[in-house]
């Protein structure tokens, strides 16, 4: 009887043992996945409620404001974004011109109003026709200071313009990651 209470009595208490070792683990864990993700997911915040009537001509698709034809073009933040558009299209080192009819050329999504870290920045998406998983431009844009950072996808080659944040770019890859399937690669992308 004496064996068999001193072999329970080990087995209890190393099973003790190891259970506050996983316990321990386990809060390590949750500790370290709320500061790595829950500090993050406060810096990025959709804040369409504070969509002011001064800031709502920003919501609408980017070739409303930067295309000669869209219907904002010819308004001071119509004007604003083309131009905040074109350098960023610029600091790609590509044919802007070439970029920018080509972008132009496909849909886009709306814009929608985000709180990167202190500011209020406006993201759009805008891609190439028939080809928008391998020609696209995700951007931020700052209405108080115009600036402008994002990703140029193009023919499936990423680039990051305007030096965007770490917030910023994660907010870009969460919202718009890039997707290219294998035929589009092969009829698509540059080779090299």
């Amino acid at each position: 009887m004496t064996q068999r209470h001193n072999k329970k009595m080990r087995l209890n208490g190393f099973s003790g043992v190891r259970s506050l070792e996983a316990r321990f683990r386990f809060l390590w864990m949750v500790l370290f996945c709320f500061a790595a993700f829950g500090c993050k997911a406060q810096s990025q915040a959709p804040v369409a409620e504070n969509v002011t009537p001064a800031s709502s001509g920003y919501k609408t698709e980017i070739f409303n404001l930067v295309d000669p034809d869209g219907n904002q073009s010819g308004t001071e933040i119509g004007r604003a974004v083309s131009t905040a558009f074109d350098h960023f299209l610029n600091m790609s080192g590509l044919d802007a011109q070439m970029l920018r009819k080509r972008l132009l050329s496909g849909p886009a999504t709306e814009g929608s109003l985000w709180k990167v870290g202190e500011s209020r920045e406006w993201l759009y998406h805008i891609c190439q026709a028939n080809q928008c998983n391998v020609t696209n431009v995700a951007l931020l844009y700052d209405e108080q200071s115009h600036r402008t950072a994002g990703r140029l996808l193009y023919r499936c080659t990423p680039q990051w313009l305007g030096s965007p944040s770490d917030a910023e770019k994660g907010l870009i890859e969460n919202q718009y990651p890039i997707k290219i399937d294998a035929d589009d690669a092969r009829i698509f992308c540059k080779k090299k």
